[in-house]
């Protein structure tokens, strides 16, 4: 049984529910007005029978269909009606059209019952059956009076019928201009010599077939196949008000394969100036004598791309028209320089490259098999501004029309579902002046291409759910806007532009949603990064009741769950609806082995997960195998330097040399969020990523004043928390990586290299940071720890726990942190840090100025990050700024972790489990409750040995309610402290032991060296707890507690 079909609705839909849509043709059933769902169209179509046609050669001569028996046409009319519930399709009338194929011998890599969605009419009422001037009634060549109804050959400005149960083949240059092609039937090109159609705009409709070879029999490397879109002056907006025409709208079956090729290659050496020759690492398929290749650029800035022809081919050496100007050769060995071929036997072009007069191609058809074909000169959407047609947000004002969606290649909307994706495979983009292959809530596997000189971004996927794949593609070259990444974003209140209009900034591959795989690409000569994972979904249709467009996380539902394989927790979780999830919340799906370089930037993930951080290290995003080398600066659209976090208050160091003939001013990317460039990979707005067997290579003129420059990981602040970067090699950067300011930051079984190595700076609320690092190999410190300038804190930040740092499982404290230090030397320090807000902390706060940790904590309970240094720290070449505390198998050590069913419990407290819970188990007390003074008996009790010191106590705890939210507390059976308000709602969390009596904070036991006793009493039962914390370090317990903060997978 061939798998059921659902009708998508696309973008010209939306212009005909406008009223921009000229007449309705009468065989095309009306689309209903609703607005399109989250994914594809939630209609029921019923599956329908069919065999797949034998995949064979294709005769030279095409038969008459017969006429006894239904049409495809019928047929195709009784689908459509009966998915939009009028009359079905009996089994005889599908089975009786399907024989009338046969009878064709057309060989078919794709499902000739293919239908697009209920719709398309701004593309049909272009092309109106009663307005043809030419119908072809017979099946024949094109050239041949026999195939027209009144025997006359279509000449210059014709509209053409091609009638369904008609296939009509192109076997030469023809010389017409044509204004309209419409295909009801078949248009076919002779695979055996040169043809050549040029017309304004092609129209193939559901059930029809356009055919330029098969992979099977593909269009041989002798011959030439091409379809011109012609020029007949600028696009008529009264007649055509969704300027859809000019261009390929395919709604039907699509099979497209020129002469295979090598597509791109890494080469064998690295050419350098003055070669004539290159050498490829074995000889490549099907180049030929003219072939135009070029041979990528490896610098950050110039574009140094070299466009050669090929003069000869001799196995692996490859002879070029000219020398080279430049060398290619990469930073480091094992990396490479690598040659593109530009040209294709079957060729997609305009007629004239003027942006507002080209051509585009659009299918909407999931039946669509094209290899090894060329899209020259195409596409209309304009990425050097907004477009003008946004369903959100308001248009740029005064501009020319640039409605969205007319790209070079682009599947527009034809469904998710179903296991046999359509394909794409060594096809060249060459010249767009917005996206190259696109797509666009479809199914789509693109293998094996390459695009070059696309404005805005290569390759896209548009939208959040698309499924499908990018493996072994290449993107060379982008001019980009120069805007940053999130500059078009959407949000409520927003200017003129601010449209959701995505992947204008000079990307190689712009992927909107995580559930495509990305594996084995290239990204060079971009303005900004070569890779940006966009995970908010793009919501392009009106919002429902309830929903909303949020500026960073992902709201809106539209990935289906019957997709989110391995995941079963966020299945069941509260991000999920009854069958469906935002495609925010579903982590990468494969992103592996794909490079960067001579580009503004490596790889941004944003909005990835956000919102939903849980410690399952196996359950996060991973990206794998990332290379990235000679990155550069972004220069923006206003002609300045955007850089990663140099030359400004919280970086310091000199200015960057600015580029000759821009201006001087410099834009420092903390002012953008850390969207700046010279970032190898930067994560923004995300949760739960792990960076795996990365290599990270500053390379050469990263700053173009001799300097390498740049970061390594970057992230912005204070939102990306939960990452792990492991197993892999940084070098060459200013700073290598980035520390996150909340949550887990993991650094293992890494080699480094840089000015600095690892920075941890600041804090920044919950959850608390947590940076471990081990086994790290590092040139010069591996860490350097400081706090941020005072004008760049708050008092709470300065003097609150600032969460744990790491090294080898011991813990560090900063210089800052000594009991001797001075945190506030002068009346100017605390003019910076906020006389107001340290007056919410202490009722003087000239007090605090030239106070040391010592003194301050002994008067008002003061210190750095809440803690002052131990006396037995000692200083590590390893650390720069900070002090190294005891080896943790010190005797007795200063931390204590508790499973808190291992203590010794009495009634009633029982033991109960949660997969969410560390050990899958916690302890509670149910049906009992002690609000006013703590029971006489039925304790949780935990025992341990400990140093001479401080310590504070932290639980980590379930509060289901404001009535389940506290716990009596004691140490060593001294005073019971009331433990309430414990805000822990909506899940496991930790939270700090403090008495509600006093609400002065966190509380502090000081205890002596020897044993000591911790007790746990019922105050109201159902309030949970999991874990427990005893520490005199500076510790923040995150997750699950020790394994994580040790660098381990908790």
């Amino acid at each position: 049984m061939e798998r059921a079909r659902q009708f998508s609705r696309s973008l010209v839909d939306r212009a005909s529910e406008s009223g921009h849509v000229g007449e309705r043709v009468a065989d095309v059933a009306p689309s209903s007005p609703e607005s399109l769902p989250a994914s594809p169209s939630e209609l029921d179509v019923p599956a329908l029978p069919s065999d797949r046609l034998r995949e064979t050669d294709l005769p030279g001569d095409l038969p008459e269909i017969p006429t006894d028996g239904p049409s495809r046409r019928t047929l195709l009319a009784g689908v459509g009606g009966a998915a939009l519930g009028a009359v079905a399709a009996s089994p005889d009338l599908l089975d009786g059209a399907l024989n009338n194929l046969e009878a064709l011998d057309v060989d078919l890599p794709v499902d000739p019952g293919a239908t697009a969605g209920p719709g398309h009419e701004a593309a049909l009422a272009l092309v109106p059956r009663e307005g043809a001037t030419h119908r072809a009634t017979a099946s024949g060549e094109w050239s041949s009076p026999g195939t027209w109804a009144d025997g006359e050959v279509p000449g210059d400005g014709a509209r053409v019928l091609i009638e369904d149960g008609v296939s009509v083949t192109v076997a030469s240059r023809l010389s017409a201009r044509l204004r309209t092609v419409r295909v009801d039937g078949a248009l076919r090109f002779d695979r055996s010599t040169d043809t050549h159609l040029v017309a304004g705009t092609l129209v193939t409709t559901p059930g029809s077939l356009l055919y330029l070879g098969h992979p099977d029999a593909p269009v041989g490397p002798d011959a030439e196949a091409r379809i011109t879109f012609a020029d007949f002056g600028p696009i008529d907006d009264a007649r055509d008000p969704a300027r859809v025409s000019r261009g390929l709208v395919a709604m039907g079956a699509v099979s497209v394969h020129g002469a295979e090729k090598t597509t791109w290659t890494a080469l064998a050496s690295a050419p350098t100036q003055g070669d004539r020759r290159i050498e490829l690492p074995e000889a490549p398929t099907n180049w030929q004598v003219g072939d135009r290749v070029v041979v990528a650029g490896n610098h950050p800035v110039e574009n140094q791309d070299e466009e050669v022809v090929v003069t000869g081919v001799d196995g692996a050496t490859v002879e070029l028209d000219r020398t080279l100007n430049h060398d290619h050769v990469p930073p480091a060995d094992a990396l490479d320089a690598y040659v593109l071929n530009r040209t294709r036997n079957v060729r997609f072009d305009s007629e004239n490259p003027e942006t507002p007069r080209r051509g585009h191609v659009m299918f909407g058809s999931d039946e669509v098999d094209v290899r090894y074909a060329g899209f020259y000169k195409l596409g209309r959407t304009d990425k050097s501004y907004p477009f003008t047609n946004p369903v959100h947000g308001e248009p740029p004002e005064d501009v020319p029309p640039n409605p969205r969606a007319r790209y070079a290649l682009h599947f527009h909307e034809t469904g998710i579902e179903g296991e046999d994706p359509a394909r794409i495979q060594g096809v060249a983009v060459d010249g767009s002046p917005g996206w190259g292959v696109v797509n666009h809530h479809s199914h789509v596997d693109v293998v094996d291409s390459v695009t070059y000189d696309v404005f805005g971004s290569g390759f896209v996927a548009e939208a959040g759910n698309e499924r499908g794949s990018f493996r072994r593609n290449f993107a060379l070259r982008s001019e980009g806007s120069g805007e940053t990444v999130d500059s078009r974003k959407f949000h409520e209140g927003g200017d003129p532009g601010e449209v959701d209009d995505f992947g204008h900034g000079g990307h190689g591959f712009w992927l909107q949603g995580p559930a495509v795989t990305v594996e084995d690409n290239v990204a060079a000569g971009h303005r900004h990064y070569g890779f940006v994972f966009w995970n908010r979904p793009l919501v392009d249709r009106e919002l429902r009741p309830g929903e909303e467009i949020h500026n960073a996380r992902g709201s809106v539902p539209n990935f289906p769950l019957e997709y989110l394989d391995g995941h079963e927790r966020l299945k069941e979780s509260d991000r999920a609806t009854e069958d469906r999830i935002s495609s925010a919340y579903v982590p990468l799906q494969s992103v592996r082995d794909n490079t960067t370089f001579a580009s503004g930037g490596g790889l941004e993930v944003s909005r990835h997960m956000f919102g939903y951080d849980h410690p399952r290290f196996e359950d996060y995003g991973v990206i794998e195998g990332f290379t990235a080398y000679d990155v550069g600066p972004l220069i923006s659209h206003w002609d300045e330097v955007i850089q990663p976090d140099r030359w400004n208050a919280q970086g310091g160091g000199p200015a960057p040399a600015t580029r000759p003939g821009r201006r001087d001013e410099v834009i420092q990317p903390d002012r953008w969020n850390a969207q700046g460039g010279n970032n190898a990979l930067t994560i923004r707005y995300s949760h739960n990523l792990r960076v795996s067997n990365a290599r990270l290579l500053a390379g050469k003129d990263s700053d173009r004043d001799g300097t390498t420059g740049g970061v390594g990981i970057n992230r912005n602040t204070p939102y990306p928390f939960n990452v792990v970067v492991e197993d892999s090699v940084i070098e060459g950067f200013d700073r290598g990586v980035s520390a996150m300011t909340r949550g887990i930051t993991v650094v293992r079984d890494v080699e480094l290299d840089n000015a600095t190595n690892v920075r941890v700076r600041g804090h920044d609320g919950g959850p608390p940071r947590r940076v471990a690092l081990s086994d790290v190999s590092a040139d010069g410190a591996a860490v350097s720890v400081d706090l941020e300038s005072l004008e760049h804190v708050d008092p709470e930040e300065l003097f609150g726990r600032g969460g744990g740092v790491e090294l080898d499982g011991r813990h560090v404290y900063l210089d800052a942190q000594h009991p001797d230090a001075v945190p506030v030397p002068t009346t100017g320090d605390l003019d910076q840090l906020g006389r107001e807000k340290l007056a919410e902390l202490i009722d003087d706060p000239e007090s605090v100025v030239g106070k040391t940790n010592q003194q301050l904590q002994g008067a008002f309970g003061l210190a750095v990050h809440g803690a002052i240094a131990p006396p037995d720290v000692e200083r590590d070449p390893r650390l720069e700024g900070g002090l190294l505390g005891p080896a943790g198998d010190a005797d007795p050590p200063r931390e204590h972790w508790f499973e808190a069913e291992a203590g010794d419990l009495a009634a009633p407290f029982r033991v109960e489990s949660d997969p969410a819970a560390s050990g899958g188990e916690y302890v509670v007390a149910r049906g009992v409750d002690s609000h006013h003074e703590p029971p006489a008996s039925g304790y949780a009790t935990y025992e341990f040995d400990a140093a001479g010191g401080e310590y504070r106590v932290y639980g980590r705890v379930h509060a289901p309610g404001w009535g389940d939210d506290s716990f009596w507390v004691r140490m060593d059976g001294g005073t019971w402290y009331r433990w309430d308000g414990i805000d822990a709602r909506r899940g496991w969390d930790w939270v700090p032991v403090w008495d509600s009596e006093t609400d002065d904070g966190p509380l502090t036991f000081d205890l002596d060296r020897g044993r000591h006793r911790l007790e746990v009493a019922v105050r109201e039962d159902g309030t949970k707890l999991d874990e427990l914390l005893v520490t005199a370090l500076d510790t923040t317990p995150v997750w699950m507690g020790e394994p994580v903060a040790g660098g381990g997978e908790g």
